[in-house]
């Protein structure tokens, strides 16, 4: 079978705009999976979608400088893609961090390989619970749509503006509708700390011998972590909001970059 050079072009430009979600976007750019696995994943799905997607011949370009340049804007573009669904992550480890600055277990931080950070404990274990509520909800799916999409809204070889100002007001939009979220999902831990020091409050004024200082990191923990549990549906459902609001704001933002 003879392939012809635009064929060709559509088929590395559709691997671009992969490469680009898979740089930035959660599970595809685990640093757990091997490099080839992934490398391979991506020309898999590449190949899947390269007689799918249409193809306007006007917008594919005719010089290599021109291909350079059309490559460059689609792993841009598979990048914010993927930075856009990372950034929920972000956000609900932020509301883990929250709980654990208030719960007194930010100093039992560890560094995490997988992240190049440090990370605390209910931090790192939020983070697994929305992984978790991510795959069960079937968000990889729901991912991999929205690039399919995404071809629809914005053909192969179409040139984007990164730079242009209503993308940047769709971003921090979507970022401050995210990270909105993520404070109420630390608020019923943080309002239950907040009632416990209240009371330690009250002890200490009662009773002044007693260490309410040394009491706070043996209670606050434990409460922390059994508010938590009762909270775990709630937890989840919020997460499972967010996965609804980020495949919108996903098209959102490929209708402003149309």
């Amino acid at each position: 079978m003879i392939f012809s050079f635009a064929q060709l072009e559509i088929f590395l430009l559709i691997l671009a705009r992969i490469l680009g979600l898979f740089s930035a976007a959660p599970i595809f750019s685990s640093k757990s999976l091997n490099g080839m696995a992934k490398t391979a994943l991506a020309i898999w799905i590449t190949s899947v979608l390269w007689f799918a997607v249409p193809v306007q011949p006007d917008k594919l370009p005719s010089t290599l400088i021109a291909l350079a340049i059309a490559l460059i804007s689609e792993v841009a573009l598979g990048f914010l893609l993927g930075f856009l669904t990372n950034t929920i992550f972000i956000a609900i480890q932020a509301a883990g961090e929250i709980m654990d600055l208030q719960m007194g277990l930010s100093v039992a931080s560890s560094f995490d390989p997988l992240f190049g950070a440090t990370i605390s404990i209910i931090g790192r274990l939020a983070f697994y619970i929305a992984l978790l509520v991510f795959l069960l909800a079937n968000g990889h799916h729901m991912l991999l749509s929205v690039i399919h999409q995404s071809f629809k809204i914005i053909p192969p070889g179409s040139l984007i503006n990164v730079l242009s100002p209503l993308l940047t007001m769709q971003l921090l939009s979507l970022i401050k509708d995210f990270w909105i979220i993520a404070i109420q999902l630390a608020g019923p831990i943080v309002l239950l700390i907040f009632l416990s020091d209240f009371a330690f409050g009250i002890v200490s004024r009662v009773a002044p011998q007693v260490n309410v200082f040394q009491l706070g990191f043996q209670v606050k923990p434990s409460l922390g972590l059994i508010g938590l549990v009762f909270t775990m549906s709630i937890f989840a459902r919020h997460i499972e909001n967010l996965i609804g609001t980020m495949a919108e704001g996903m098209l959102k933002m490929l209708m402003v970059l149309r």
